[in-house]
């Protein structure tokens, strides 16, 4: 039962992020504190993924708390580029790790 609970609220906690950011600007001047409160939920989630070891949902919650991080704009940008080459290179290391070599018989 736990795990089916666990599963429809990781399934669904993206589109729910991704639908109030889309309501976010017709805040008005509740728009900082809904944006907050998007990006505080999507860092929570990204942590449990990490320790539930689903390095993917913590890449792509990592994304969201980028876009809805409460700085300026040029910030954003400058760590976006930082995040897309650090995980460019994670994802090349993986790929390219030294294996051992299995004789065949």
């Amino acid at each position: 039962m736990f795990q089916m609970v666990t599963t429809i609220i990781r399934w669904s906690s993206i589109p729910v992020l991704l639908i109030a950011s889309m309501f976010s600007r017709l805040a008005g001047s509740y728009e900082l504190p809904l944006e907050i409160a998007i990006w505080c939920g999507a860092i929570f989630l990204a942590q449990r993924a990490v320790r539930s070891g689903e390095y993917a949902w913590a890449a792509g919650l990592g994304l969201v708390v980028i876009i809805f991080s409460p700085m300026m704009l040029v910030d954003k940008i400058f760590l976006f580029m930082a995040y897309s080459t650090t995980m460019t290179f994670l994802t090349l290391a993986a790929a390219f790790r030294p294996r051992p070599l299995v004789a065949e018989l």
